[in-house]
C-alpha cells in the first residue's frame, strides 16, 4: 500500500504543476501595497498559486493518506490558494495601528472587509473577506508580519461550505 502511495503523487505530479502559475495581478498589487506601508525592505522566498487542479489533487492525496477526511472535504470547497513569504531584510521602525489603516484603507477600496486586525510589538495580523457578486463570502486574505518576514495567503471557493465543514467536523453548535 506504501508503495502504491508513493507512486500516485508521481502520477499526477504534471497536473498538480499545470496548475501551479504565478501569483495574479490583483495578490502583487496586495503584496507591493502592503510592503510599501511597511516599509523596508524584503526578499521573496516563496510566491505560488495553486488553482483547482492542484487543490483536487492535493484532496485526493490527503484523502488516501488521512484517517479524518475532514481536510479532504475542505479542500473539496476551495478553488485557488496563493501564498507569498517575504524575508524581511530591513526594517523600518515596528508597524503601528496607523499602517494597518492605511493597508484597512486601501483594501476596502478593493472590496475586502476587515474581520479580524491585531498589532503588538513587531507583530501585525490582519484577515480580510469578500463577496461575490452574489453577495456569497468566497475570498479570504491574511497579512501576517512578524520581526523577520511577512506572510500573505489568499484563499478562493466556497468558504461558507468550509468553515460550515469545519465547524461540523468539529462538533460546534452554531446555527448559521
Amino acid at each position: 500500500m506504501k508503495t502504491k502511495l508513493f507512486f500516485l503523487p508521481i502520477f499526477f505530479l504534471p497536473l498538480f504543476l499545470n496548475s501551479c502559475i504565478g501569483i495574479n495581478d490583483e495578490f502583487a498589487n496586495i503584496r507591493n501595497e502592503v510592503i510599501n506601508n511597511f516599509g523596508g525592505e524584503y526578499k521573496s522566498e516563496v510566491q505560488f498559486s495553486i488553482g483547482s487542479t492542484g487543490i483536487t489533487v492535493s484532496s485526493w492525496l490527503v484523502d488516501a493518506a488521512a484517517e479524518e477526511d475532514i481536510a479532504a472535504d475542505i479542500l473539496d470547497d476551495i478553488s485557488s490558494v496563493q501564498v507569498g513569504v517575504y524575508k524581511k531584510l530591513r526594517g523600518t521602525d515596528s508597524p503601528g495601528m496607523n499602517t494597518l489603516r492605511d493597508i484597512e484603507s486601501k483594501m476596502s477600496e478593493s472590496g475586502w472587509k476587515s474581520i479580524v486586525k491585531t498589532c503588538d510589538k513587531n507583530e501585525l495580523a490582519a484577515i480580510y473577506v469578500r463577496k461575490n457578486s452574489d453577495e456569497v463570502l468566497n475570498r479570504l486574505f491574511v497579512i501576517s508580519l512578524d520581526k523577520d518576514e511577512l506572510v500573505l495567503v489568499e484563499v478562493e471557493g466556497d468558504l461558507k461550505e468550509a468553515i460550515s465543514t469545519a465547524i461540523r467536523e468539529k462538533g460546534i453548535d452554531i446555527d448559521y
